[in-house]
């Protein structure tokens, strides 16, 4: 196992890629490790840890996404434009893999799985990607706060110019669940495709979020294909380990089928 100077000089060479550079050091740190304990060779290492980071987070983002430019086109939009906040919500969301399979059914999607506690008040979306752009077609009080949290540096940073120039009362954050659970006290926690990743971290990290998580209610979404758009039986594999996650506690559980992603909204 490498010393302290050895992991420095490993996390330094992984963060050496623009790419997980931008990622949350405490993500890269831990994989690096991990890794470390599994390999003697540095470049095998290395590139183990990518490997690992790019199925992490890397897979579901372009390579380059100028978000100075996407921020730039929201605050030319103004306050009062909905017909141009949502189309270009729509272009942007297209760029992100998870976003971008919900498209079809997000006119309905929302409104069907958040009917139950509709109007929302407040929202923590845990590693969120492009998700805070479905603003515009989530039932939400007229008055809500939006909590959004992901790895990624400068998509953080675009999602708080982004709430900014909406005139959404939104705070994002650099946010790695492996490291901190957010502790802020809401009605709603979203967890949108986000437990199977987690499971990738550490086994039982799933379990630790939702029994810790400060909510009501907890929004999880599973995928029913992988980004290549297989099935690959995930519906029967996920329901399996959502139901191993549940077993023994009293919550109420309601779920909700669509074609590429299956929801459950759990009220604790």
């Amino acid at each position: 196992m490498p010393d302290n100077d050895q992991d420095k000089t490993l996390i330094e060479e992984v963060s050496r890629s623009p790419k997980y550079a931008q990622l949350a050091p405490t993500l890269v740190s831990r994989v690096t490790r991990e890794e470390s304990k599994k390999y003697n060779n540095k470049q095998q290492i290395v590139r183990s840890a990518r490997t690992r980071l790019h199925q992490l987070t890397g897979a579901y983002l372009p390579t380059k996404l100028i978000y100075a430019q996407w921020l730039d086109r929201f605050k030319c939009l103004g306050r009062n434009n909905r017909a141009g906040l949502e189309a270009l919500s729509l272009s942007m969301m297209r760029l992100h893999a998870s976003t971008a399979e919900r498209l079809e059914i997000l006119p309905v999607f929302f409104q069907q799985v958040l009917a139950p506690i509709s109007p929302v008040s407040s929202i923590l979306d845990l590693a969120c990607g492009l998700n805070p752009l479905s603003i515009p077609w989530m039932p939400l009080a007229d008055h809500f706060t939006y909590f959004a949290g992901d790895v990624v540096s400068p998509l953080v940073d675009f999602l708080q110019g982004y709430f900014e120039a909406t005139g959404v009362n939104g705070f994002a954050s650099l946010q790695d669940l492996s490291f901190a659970i957010p502790s802020e006290q809401v009605q709603l926690a979203m967890l949108m495709k986000t437990l199977p990743l987690m499971e990738q971290i550490e086994r039982g990290l799933s379990q630790k979020i939702l029994e810790s998580l400060n909510a009501k209610h907890i929004l999880v979404t599973y995928p029913l294909r992988s980004l290549g758009g297989r099935k690959k039986g995930m519906e029967e594999t996920y329901r399996a380990q959502f139901d191993c996650l549940l077993a023994g506690k009293d919550w109420e559980i309601r779920e909700f089928h669509f074609p590429n992603e299956i929801a459950y909204l759990v009220s604790k």
